[in-house]
């Protein structure tokens, strides 16, 4: 996976495990995809309360996985595909880009990382559709759904079709390609367009480039494999190949309009929790203030948006005083430009270079055009 925000310490998620029962009777239980190296820390945060299925084609990094597994966190040596079946694995030099689309090398060698996505063995396998490798295992629902599988992203979730359906799976976070060159896959748009059928909407969309050859940009990282074998990956420029789309079951538009009027308290602070997680605070807030009445027996509503509200001017400030400075014709809440070029985010320093590029040449039009027309 690449870049989706994350809140690895979010504090109102934090509170909703530790001092409510809200997810006693109802765990949080997601699904991950390809997870070599195992799954995605940002969900420990739901401790006792979380199960995961692991599902991973390669049965000796299961076997190590499951070795070191809490009890609530299963590694299944399975792969997953649009249905039940023989399908050949096309095994690469860098083990994790193996998958069940096989690298278009007339393409690929193009790019800085060609040498990643070389095939250097083959082998059939046998697929499970996501419905029927949960049946083993007795799950019904799932909340949230991981994928990384080089590929087969929208193969796995069409193979899982009733949980998308049923409206009970309410977020989806995964890899896409968008360029269909590079090993013949579904490309994002056919991914967004299937989620889109369900009530699933975009809520974060990463990207990476990948520099050519001839001239490659610097690396972002020094990659490295868990071996300590240098490989090539991203780089600062370069053409878009691939990225990470995040998306969540919008509760508030008519598409989940049904959905909405079913949706229990502990489903309604899952998403809530999730959204809080990566980064949408303003989603999670919205939430718990539209369904105030069904929440209120089972936490303090209140106290929940405290948590979510940021600091203002680099202050802890409360929800209600947060709005208010916000809101101020005379004041505002701003990020301050001296902290984004002084090392904020990535993310931030690209919007301030590009809003500051922006003003500049709105500047000089209006000066060309004043002094055009006489005005001082």
């Amino acid at each position: 996976m690449h870049t989706i925000a994350i809140n690895h310490n979010p504090p109102m998620t934090r509170y909703l495990v530790e001092t409510t029962d809200v997810f006693r009777d109802d765990p949080v239980t997601i699904v991950d995809v390809g997870a070599r190296w195992g799954f995605n820390p940002e969900w420990e945060v739901f401790g006792k309360h979380l199960h995961i299925y692991c599902f991973e084609p390669d049965e000796e990094e299961c076997r190590r996985l499951n070795a070191s597994a809490a009890t609530n966190v299963k590694y299944v040596p399975c792969a997953l595909g649009r249905t039940e079946g023989e399908a050949t694995l096309y095994e690469t030099k860098l083990s994790a880009s193996s998958g069940l689309y096989k690298t278009n090398m007339s393409y690929f060698a193009r790019l800085l990382n060609r040498d990643n996505g070389i095939t250097v063995g083959e082998r059939t396998i046998k697929l499970q559709t996501l419905v029927g490798a949960l049946q083993q295992f007795g799950v019904r629902n799932i909340d949230f759904i991981k994928l990384d599988v080089e590929g087969a992203e929208l193969d796995v979730l069409m193979g899982g079709e009733p949980y998308l359906q049923d409206g009970l799976l309410l977020g989806i976070l995964s890899e896409v390609r968008f360029q269909e060159e590079i090993n013949g896959c579904p490309a994002y748009w056919q991914l967004d367009e299937y989620v889109r059928r369900f009530g699933f909407r975009l809520y974060s969309l990463q990207f990476t480039h990948q520099s050519r050859r001839a001239l490659p940009y610097p690396g972002l990282a020094d990659y490295r494999t868990p071996e300590g074998q240098r490989f090539f990956a991203y780089t600062t420029h370069g053409q878009i190949m691939d990225g990470d789309a995040l998306y969540f079951r919008d509760l508030m538009i008519p598409a989940n309009q049904c959905r909405r009027a079913t949706v229990t308290p502990a489903q309604l602070l899952k998403l809530a929790a999730f959204l809080e997680i990566y980064c949408l605070n303003d989603c999670a807030a919205e939430l718990i203030l539209a369904h105030q009445r069904q929440l209120q027996d089972k936490t303090d509503c209140h106290a929940l948006l405290e948590l979510l509200t940021p600091e203002a001017g680099g202050k802890k400030v409360s929800y209600d005083d947060y709005l208010k400075r916000y809101f101020d014709q005379q004041g505002g809440v701003f990020t301050s430009p001296g902290d984004v070029r002084n090392g904020g985010s990535t993310e931030m320093r690209r919007i301030y270079s590009a809003v500051r590029r922006r003003v500049g040449r709105l500047s000089r039009r209006l000066t060309g055009f004043f002094r055009g027309s006489g005005q001082s």
